[in-house]
């Protein structure tokens, strides 16, 4: 402590550059959650320190509130302007450990530490150890130092105070907490506003919702974030720390003013100019369908697959059952029963998985199945996934093999859905078992926990490979071997699908959201998907709030602190999402089944996802971009109203649609309302696509005029949607490239429009464009053909 005192003595002859000052009433507040230990060590030694907190803020008094909670850190830093000069005793109280550093100038470089706590301290309890107090230290009234207080608490009763004597008072105890009069978060004031945001642009607009960007501001200490505003009125509940924003909720066709405010740490701002984005007209299914019953009355099909055998195969959750059904005839063959293997004690129990091996014809015919086995409590279950061989000749399922049994499973969040890759690798998805909710609202959310198999995407071989069902390419691995897990940080995916998209293989899900945000994710190995810390996408809608037992107090931080992966398209991303009351009226689909289309038989559809849906009573489909990689369209729905859809598969020729019906629940009716007895309960349905007009515009070019059409050239940059058109179409220019244009020509060859594209997304009017086919050709600045296209505008 001497020698300290002596530093101080001898550096504050270097002080006199100092500018004067006088406290601005606050001083920075920094907190790090989910930091086990009780040592300032396990805090500045973390990972994120100092660069990412999970929360910020400021104090107007330096000390926090007590019992902020367990396994965190905190940092409060600033300046201290001394009100007189003379000799100074500073005391430091902290809960498990705390340290106080203090600069002999302003530079946070100069830093020595001055107090410090190893021992548990109450609030304000000044004198559980020597070390608490400071020795004299001499400060220059009007002169800025820099000081910084940490704290690290486990578990108990967290606090963090550190208070002075001025010259001149009793060194005995502090005679006060350093007040906000005499403490500074800044070193100079600041006066200058951050540049004006500029650039403004939307891309992937919607009838219901666009994502607004700006090239970022700057500033001469540094920008904190932006606000953004829609007609005047501020939408965002937290600063925004990245340029860009998803706005929700938007009516079709109506056009918003956008502006965007940077602000910094003193408070300072500077406001974009007004930017009108309109939405896109709503998007309605124009194709016809016919549709009839293949069989009805099953008890609660589950999974379908449609077989190499041109069968439909599916699972009974309730019955427990496997079967197939001749699509033509009706004609069903039961091929396994589980009995009394299988655990029906309630909630979201019962057979669910199903996947064919894809050389079920050819010498591997392997099934694969998950079901609830073991029902240990009220809400606790065991799942267990099996392979088994079918017979041919006795047209049942024998052998069976278990691949991974004692999986968690819950009456909740099952999941439960199996997939076979390109890899011929059997991919499988387990929920978070509702964690945190309803009758689990006690139970751990596992999600991110790479040791317990909930909340997870799973990966097996589809035969034994050298003794082991795992494989040995697994992105985890425990005790040196790898793990089942492929991915991780999931709620409850409930659709899962490989597609192949101009021969890439990307893996698809679909996933529940807790009120709104439900996920249409793209599955990589190795990523967190965020659950529980984050819901949707990384825009802090849920900051605040408790979702699967864990509260988010800030999830654009989340997603940096674990590299999460955002959502494809996440539905809803309501910006105030409910609490509670009737889930039917919360803004979410409930997407479950999900397949891919990738034929061209039906025009407009070729790379697309079709979700069946429970709450939304419809089949839903999303167009996907020439590299699979972006949903370029509004949510287009089908059916609606004919069902609680559970899972949906396509045939092989791409012309027909089957749906399986559960048995009972609540979804939309035909006119979007509520409906507690579903239509066609337990069915199966087909839906037989009926060539239209479209069709035949597709037709007349390719026969009468097709001498005149070039021929299609693709960019991947570029996707044109939708296709056929009626009102509109929208350029989008993935590579956001200047300079772009778009041309329509009819089939004669005359130019019938022509605009620059704009951003990442750029609408074009056609309804003055009559019926027909066209010509749409995308050229660059220098006026090379990027992308042709037909074009069929039926209105």
């Amino acid at each position: 402590m001497k020698l300290l005192l002596l530093s101080f003595v001898c550096l504050l002859a270097l002080h006199s550059l100092n500018a004067q000052c006088t406290g601005t009433g606050s001083i920075n507040f920094q907190q790090w959650n989910n930091i086990t230990g009780g040592n300032v060590s396990n805090l500045t030694s973390n990972v994120n320190y100092p660069n990412n907190p999970s929360v910020t803020g400021t104090l107007t008094l330096f000390e926090t509130a007590s019992n902020l909670g367990s396994n965190l850190g905190v940092r409060i830093y600033g300046y201290i302007c001394p009100p007189t000069t003379g000799t100074y005793y500073f005391w430091i109280a902290a809960d498990n450990a705390g340290e106080l550093w203090l600069s002999t100038t302003s530079l946070a470089a100069n830093k020595v530490r001055v107090a410090y706590t190893s021992k548990a301290t109450k609030p304000r309890q000044w004198n559980v150890s020597t070390t608490q107090k400071s020795v004299a230290i001499q400060l220059v009234a009007g002169t800025k130092y820099y000081v910084e207080a940490l704290m690290k608490e486990s578990t108990g009763s967290d606090n963090l105070a550190v208070g002075w004597a001025k010259p001149g008072q009793s060194s005995s105890a502090p005679s006060e907490v350093i007040p906000g009069t005499s403490l500074s978060k800044d070193l100079v004031s600041d006066v200058q506003a951050p540049t004006v945001p500029s650039n403004l642009a939307a891309a992937f607009i919607t009838n219901t919702s666009f994502v607004l960007s700006w090239s970022p501001s700057t500033d001469n200490i540094g920008v904190t974030g932006y606000d953004v505003y829609r007609n005047g009125v501020k939408l965002n509940s937290s600063t925004l720390i990245g340029p860009s924003y998803s706005i929700t909720g938007l009516a079709p066709n109506t056009t918003y003013n956008m502006t965007v405010r940077a602000k910094d740490a003193a408070g300072n701002e500077s406001s974009s100019t007004v930017f009108p984005v309109t939405t896109l007209s709503a998007t309605a299914a124009s194709e016809s369908f016919n549709v009839r019953t293949v069989i009805a009355r099953q008890r609660m099909p589950h999974d379908l697959v449609y077989g190499p055998d041109d069968n439909l195969w599916y699972t009974e959750r309730f019955g427990g059952t496997v079967s197939f059904v001749n699509p033509a005839t009706g004609v069903k063959r039961v091929v396994l029963t589980l009995g009394s293997k299988m655990v029906l004690a309630g909630g979201q129990d019962g057979l669910m998985g199903l996947a064919l091996h894809p050389e079920f014809m050819t010498g591997k015919p392997f099934v694969y199945i998950a079901y609830t086995y073991q029902s240990l409590s009220a809400t606790v279950r065991r799942i267990r996934v099996e392979r088994y061989s079918y017979d041919a000749f006795t047209q049942t399922l024998i052998d069976p093999v278990t691949i991974l049994e004692n999986i968690p499973g819950s009456n909740d969040h099952n999941s439960c859905r199996l997939a076979i890759g390109p890899d011929t690798k059997l991919y499988f998805t387990i929920g978070d078992m509702g964690a945190g909710q309803y009758d689990n609202v006690s139970r751990t959310n596992n999600a991110q926990n790479l040791s317990i198999y909930e909340g997870k995407i799973l990966r097996f071989n589809t035969e034994l490979v050298s003794g082991s069902w795992i494989p040995a390419d697994n992105p985890f691995t425990s005790g040196g071997q790898p793990t089942p897990v492929y991915s991780f940080g999931h709620r409850n995916a409930q659709g899962l699908v490989w597609g192949s998209v101009n021969g890439t293989p990307i893996l698809y899900s679909s996933e529940h959201g807790p009120f709104s945000d439900d996920e249409i994710n793209i599955i990589e190995s190795g990523r967190n998907y965020g659950w529980p810390q984050v819901s949707g996408y990384c825009d802090g809608n849920y900051n605040g709030r408790v979702i699967g037992g864990f509260t988010v107090v800030n999830e654009q931080a989340n997603c940096v602190t674990l590299n999460a992966k955002e959502p494809l398209r996440s539905i809803f991303p309501s910006s105030n999402p409910p609490t509670g009351g009737d889930n039917m009226l919360w803004p979410s689909l409930g997407p479950s089944g999900t397949d891919f289309y990738g034929s061209s038989a039906i025009p407009g559809w070729q790379n697309s996802l079709l979700v069946a849906t429970l709450k939304g009573g419809v089949i839903a489909r999303y167009q996907l971009s020439n590299d699979g990689q972006q949903i370029i369209s509004d949510t287009i729905n089908y059916f609606r109203g004919m069902g609680r859809y559970r899972d949906v598969v396509v045939s092989p020729d791409g012309l027909k649609i089957y749906v399986a019906c559960d048995s009972s629940g609540s979804t939309s009716g035909p006119t979007g309302n509520v409906t507690t007895t579903p239509a066609n309960p337990g069915s199966i349905l087909e839906f037989t696509y009926v060539p239209g007009s479209m069709r035949q515009y597709v037709q007349m070019g390719s026969t009468t005029i097709k001498n005149t059409i070039p021929a299609d050239k693709k960019d991947n940059s570029i996707d044109i949607y939708p296709n056929p058109a009626t009102n509109f179409i929208v350029v989008y220019n993935y590579a956001a490239e200047a300079g772009r244009m778009a041309t329509l020509f009819d089939m004669n060859g005359r130019m019938i429009k022509q605009q620059l594209t704009s951003g990442t997304a750029t609408r074009i009017d056609t309804r003055a464009v009559p019926n027909g086919m066209y010509i749409l050709r995308i050229t660059n600045a220098t006026g090379s053909i990027l992308h042709t296209e037909k074009l069929v505008i039926r209105k």
